[in-house]
């Protein structure tokens, strides 16, 4: 019996509906890209790598193997010369991506029907883009007819000049955008969560959002899986998270309608705009500045006059000052980052910032995500030192996100404690470690919770 089926709703248009009640890791879908496109990956099996190979003819596809090349080289070899044909700055994933499937869908006499009119029934949202992306979208098409006109054509084919293509295709081709730009998904490190190319999936566009999603969305190579993440009841819909959870309501709601056209109306979102829910003080908020206080400040209107409220003890703290120090944190862009040593003291300046002068709260959204990419560079650095001090920034990102949707078995909350329980018990086990009995089982005791956590967690995960 099937896991799931499709169903036409009045408001949300076609939605995934559980057939069978199913417990959290079930795996309700495993399927291929119809299409997929590398950006920063081997561009057939989509492992990332530091070092790829580059196609000798278009010098634009890449690849971690010569096997992968070779496995590739029946799709590649059509597009290579016209790839070749175009600079490199034009040659976006996407554009790559529309003129492959592109070509997969109405060139040549071996179309799989069947497939062209799973991507073909796709909403577009043509009417709905901004007119500005509709004219990139068009200058975009005309880019594709013309890589199209210099395709190598297979035995007993001919390929048409651009002049018929666009007579054509135009029109097709236009909508193609329009239908990769809101169905598309980003393929994913199923590691690091790091963007590594696009890929289009007709049967994983049919599971709608919300902002407390029961399934989450792998990738292993090509291949999306959907995985349950909580316990879900027949006749319940299956739901993914089309943004990053940890924003505002406000943020998630803002991004949903430019980029997908819709007003999420979310059980989530709907007790954010309800009042029932504080969780947006905290995503949003900066800490009270008496520090004898552990509220949440944020923006408020009083008498007319916008201010930063405490909720808790009503102490206000300056906006000017706010506003500055947001200015100094935008300043440390331009800061060269010519070394490791520079970009760890640019680090260091910005979490000095964000901690001790602006003193956002530690579960502001964009603690979780500095202290990411803090804790990401540390874990990565050359210097043994600078990895040792990984730990610290990977902890207060867990404080920043493990009260956001707790019940939620998310594979990045899973990742996170398995990095602080490895790390934890790498401490121990260092040669020269200088820890104390008692501080050794601590750290012993506190890597198996979260691992154990881990374990938990990434149990109901590909």
């Amino acid at each position: 019996m099937p896991l799931y089926r499709e169903v036409l709703d009045a408001g949300k248009g076609r939605c995934a509906v559980a057939s069978v009640r199913l417990q959290a890791g079930a795996c309700v879908l495993r399927t291929s890209a119809v299409c997929a496109m590398s950006s920063s990956s081997c561009g057939w099996c989509f492992s990332p790598q530091n070092s790829l190979l580059r196609c000798a003819g278009c010098r634009k596809a890449r690849y971690c193997s010569r096997a992968c090349q070779q496995r590739d080289w029946p799709q590649h070899r059509r597009e290579c010369a016209a790839w070749r044909s175009i600079p490199a700055a034009t040659a976006s994933p996407t554009v790559l991506l529309v003129s492959r499937l592109s070509a997969r869908l109405f060139l040549g006499s071996q179309v799989d029907q069947e497939e062209k009119n799973d991507v073909l029934k796709l909403r577009d949202h043509l009417a709905e883009h901004t007119e500005l992306k509709r004219r990139q979208f068009s200058d975009m098409t005309q880019l594709v007819l013309l890589l199209l006109s210099r395709y190598k054509a297979e035995k007993k084919e001919e390929i048409a000049g651009f002049d018929e293509l666009q007579r054509d295709l135009e029109t097709e081709i236009l909508k193609l955008f329009g239908r990769v730009n809101c169905n598309a998904f980003s393929l994913a490190n199923d590691v690091t969560n790091e963007a590594v190319g696009i890929g289009l999936f007709p049967d994983g566009a049919l599971f709608n959002h919300d902002c407390g999603p029961n399934c989450v969305v792998s990738f292993k190579g090509r291949q999306m899986q959907v995985h349950v993440v909580r316990d879900v009841e027949v006749d319940e819909e299956l739901t993914v998270s089309y943004v990053e959870l940890l924003q505002s309501t406000k943020a998630r709601r803002t991004e949903l309608k430019e980029s997908y056209f819709f007003d999420c109306g979310c059980k989530r979102c709907q007790a954010s705009m309800e009042g029932k829910s504080e969780e947006d003080w905290y995503l949003d908020g900066v800490r009270c500045s008496d520090k004898n206080c552990d509220g949440v400040v944020v923006e408020a209107s009083v008498n007319v006059e916008l201010v930063a409220m405490c909720k808790q003890c009503n102490t206000t703290r300056s906006m000017e000052a706010i506003t500055a120090y947001e200015r100094d944190l935008e300043s440390l862009v331009i800061l060269k980052e010519d070394s490791e040593a520079s970009k760890w003291e640019k680090y260091q300046r910005k979490w000095e910032i964000v901690t001790d002068r602006l003193r956002l709260h530690p579960r502001n959204t964009r603690v979780a995500a500095i202290a990411r990419e803090i804790g990401n560079f540390l874990l990565d650095a050359t210097s043994a030192e600078l990895r040792s001090q990984a730990l610290r920034f990977l902890l207060a990102e867990l404080d920043a996100v493990e009260w956001v949707l707790p019940k939620t078995k998310l594979p990045s909350r899973g990742l996170l404690h398995f990095q602080i329980g490895k790390l934890l018990f790498d401490e121990v086990n260092a040669p020269l470690c200088a820890l104390s009995r008692v501080s050794q089982v601590d750290r012993i005791q506190r890597a198996a919770k979260h691992l154990q956590e881990a374990l938990t967690v990434l149990d109901c995960a590909p």
